[in-house]
């Protein structure tokens, strides 16, 4: 009888940490942009192409930019698009925004439920645009 108490509570006590932490179900979720850019600021232009992009720049769900990153793929010598898209779901992005993409880059995006919108202009105000179109 002992150890079943201790069980519940054990169980109630890991299922009550992400509350703690003020982690949610909502927060998991949340929508991530990520524009294939030119360069690391959010008034850079976007990539024409989105597998061989310079930087991918982040924004939340309601465009606010989050960070850069140099697109680890972007000189690779085959597969660029497939093996950033793999990075973009790591990264828990749900929204690729691109001037183009590659027909293994649309297919990895779709294995990863990840949707992507062809754009071209100023990474921070295509995001806007985009936001604003849903």
């Amino acid at each position: 009888m002992r150890c079943d108490k201790m069980r519940i509570c054990l169980l109630v006590l890991l299922f009550s940490l992400p509350m703690a932490f003020g982690v949610s179900a909502a927060a998991e979720t949340a929508v991530s942009i990520a524009v294939a850019a030119n360069g690391p600021e959010q008034n850079a232009t976007v990539s024409e192409k989105a597998g061989r992009a310079a930087y991918f720049l982040f924004f939340d769900g309601a465009g606010k930019f989050l960070a850069a990153e140099r697109n680890p793929f972007a000189d690779a010598q085959r597969g660029a698009g497939p093996q950033a898209a793999a990075f973009l779901a790591d990264e828990g992005v749900t929204l690729v925004v691109a001037g183009e993409f590659g027909a293994k880059m649309e297919q990895a995006l779709k294995s990863f439920n990840i949707k992507y919108v062809v754009n071209t202009g100023v990474a921070h105000e295509v995001v806007q645009a985009v936001l604003t179109e849903k």
